[in-house]
């Protein structure tokens, strides 16, 4: 049964999506997914949760589609955010809020930050050279700047990133540099801008890093990596017509830069700062201001990042540092996830070449627990993960099906067959080699989740299910049954415990099919259930009392093998299309 417990608070920001387009399996692996399992498991053991991000709308994508497409970039990113938090829902992912970066309140943090950063003189104001465009009569963004990327000479790098070599650039460094939209000849020309002093700030961020002793290997030495070499001053301000504008009036003008009113706040500054504003933003939302500082400011509280490898230096770097400068008092991340990449039957996921699966086609041909569990179940925490049509299927009928679903199901079948529909499960009543593996099953996977180890947690979980199915054949109950009935009744009541705790095991996994357990043993959803203070981490969570249906169906549906072939035909197919979006799915 749930218990009462001490409440952590556990702050979880998830990475922003820009909405130049709707996001896509990879964005899911990537970043979406893992926080959602992570804030279930801490919403089941009775833990405070504030799960929060939203849509970038400030990023180049959107500016650019918006030219493209002759539409303001409020409109393009007005309708992918829209998109956006439908199809989220769709998967399941259970923001506390889901907001976004063109708010009045993100706008008032951004600049509040940036006024307390410039008082505290951890803000540089210099000259540079840009590339510019004499065609259009204008400094251009880094994303419309594409050229020869000095470090591996890919042909087509852009002015931020070279997607290749995976370095970030900047669009100086570019051999041969053109513009994206009108492929001309850039020029460099002198502007003044504000920039971080990262190198003031590199002595703290090191301090914060180096005694981080669960963050993932790979991404901790890729951080220092950046420490290493030498952090710069970073430029935060652009000669951009469209993002957060700057408190101008609030600047003395001793610090304002060269034609002030012509700039922003670069995208990369201002997005992260969407962590401490959504936070800020909820806390007024509930009428409790002060809400937010219970996880930055509280020595207790917990604050937790999860993005995709894209983002590494964003949140391990400049966003620890940011938060550094701001106040030193405030609570650094706890912990930063990050994932490798998501590859598409061996070759990375390209919108250009057409080389993905759209959100709304996966969405209404899919359960999207078979989508969710195959993600978890291979989740790139240390390594790219391949997205096959063949593995996908095969997962989910082999696994899912064949070894969790197959146990439950069996089990719930045995026993309405041979003992009736209700029982009532104690801990007495389970056998002690059951019990001891049901407890070691929710320990090893407690632990793989709080160390952001999803992959193992589910393995600990499929572990469970496979010995399950084990003791349910050794012990030949349909045969016990008859020589042994009230043997074969405590073998039942052993397994109807065991199948219990999957149905609490797979909750932060599979929250759906989660819930269809519960009503296959007579529960209420687990909305019903949850409650910050109380415990359900526990396989009597339910208090033991099942009340098996009339008719027992499967928990989780079988996909036909038949689409492994039609699938990828059907992608190699798509891929010829090169402008199809991630929105229209295919006819």
């Amino acid at each position: 049964m749930a218990g009462k417990k001490n409440v952590r608070k556990i702050y979880i920001g998830v990475a922003w999506p820009y909405v130049n387009d709707i996001f896509h399996i990879g964005n899911l692996a990537g970043a979406y997914l893992p926080p959602d399992i992570f804030a279930r498991f801490h919403k089941l053991r009775g833990n405070r949760v504030l799960m929060v991000s939203g849509s970038d709308f400030h990023g180049t994508p959107i500016t650019l589609r918006a030219e493209k497409e002759r539409k303001k970039p409020e409109e393009i990113a007005t309708q992918f955010h829209r998109l956006d938090k439908e199809y989220l829902k769709k998967f399941d992912i259970d923001y506390t809020l889901y907001t976004s970066t063109h708010t009045q309140n993100h706008q008032h943090v951004v600049q509040e930050m940036f006024l307390q950063l410039l008082k505290k003189k951890f803000i540089q104001i210099k000259k540079t050279e840009q590339l510019y465009s004499e065609q259009s009569k204008k400094f251009l963004q880094d994303r419309y700047i594409e050229g020869q990327c000095p470090y591996c000479n890919a042909p087509d790098a852009r002015g931020d990133q070279c997607e290749k070599c995976g370095r970030t650039l900047d669009a100086l460094e570019l051999i041969n540099p053109i513009s994206k939209t009108d492929k001309s000849n850039l020029t460099r020309k002198e502007t003044e801008n504000y920039f971080l002093d990262l190198t003031k700030l590199q002595k703290d961020v090191k301090k914060w890093l180096l005694p981080q002793t669960s963050m993932r290997a790979w991404v901790k030495s890729e951080a220092l990596g950046w420490i290493r070499e030498g952090l710069k001053p970073r430029s935060i301000t652009r000669d951009i017509d469209y993002g957060v504008p700057l408190p101008i009036e609030k600047i003395p003008k001793s610090q304002r830069i060269e034609n002030i009113t012509r700039k922003k706040f670069y995208v990369w500054f201002e997005a992260v700062v969407g962590y401490l504003s959504a936070a800020v933003e909820y806390s007024q939302k509930i009428k409790k201001p002060n809400y937010w500082r219970e996880f930055f400011y509280n020595p207790k509280g917990e604050t937790y990042y999860f993005v995709g490898q894209d983002n590494l230096v964003f949140h391990c770097i400049n966003w620890p540092a940011q938060l550094i400068a701001y106040d030193k008092k405030i609570n650094l991340p706890t912990n930063v996830f990050v994932n490798k990449f998501l590859l598409l039957e061996g070759k990375k996921m390209s919108k250009s070449r057409g080389w993905f699966i759209e959100t709304p086609y996966l969405v209404g041909q899919y359960p999207i627990d078979a989508v969710r569990f195959y993600v978890a179940f291979n989740m790139p925490e240390q390594k790219e993960f391949n997205f096959t049509w063949k593995e996908f299927i095969e997962t989910n009928n082999s696994i899912l099906v064949g070894t969790i679903g197959n146990y439950i199901h069996r089990v719930a079948v045995l026993a309405q067959k041979n003992f009736g529909s209700k029982f009532y499960l104690t801990p007495k009543s389970v056998a002690l080699e059951v019990k001891t593996r049901i407890e070691k099953a929710f320990e090893k996977t407690e632990n793989h989740l709080n160390k952001g180890e999803f992959r193992s947690a589910l393995q600990a979980i499929v572990d469970l299910a496979s010995f399950g199915n084990a003791y349910v054949d050794r012990n030949q109950v349909w045969k016990m049954v008859k020589e042994d009935p009230r043997k074969a009744k405590i073998v039942v009541l052993a397994a109807l415990s065991l199948a219990n705790a999957l149905g609490v095991l797979l909750y932060p996994f599979v929250p759906e099919s989660s819930d269809r357990f519960n009503y296959l043993f007579g529960y209420k959803k687990w909305s019903s259930y949850i409650r910050e203070g109380k415990d359900f981490w526990h396989f009597l969570s339910h208090k033991g009392k099942i009340e098996l249906p009339r008719h027992i169906t499967p928990v989780f549906p079988k996909i036909e093998e038949t689409n492994i072939s039609k699938e990828t035909a059907s992608l190699l197919k798509l891929e010829v299309n090169k402008h199809r979006s991630l929105l229209f799915p295919r006819k």
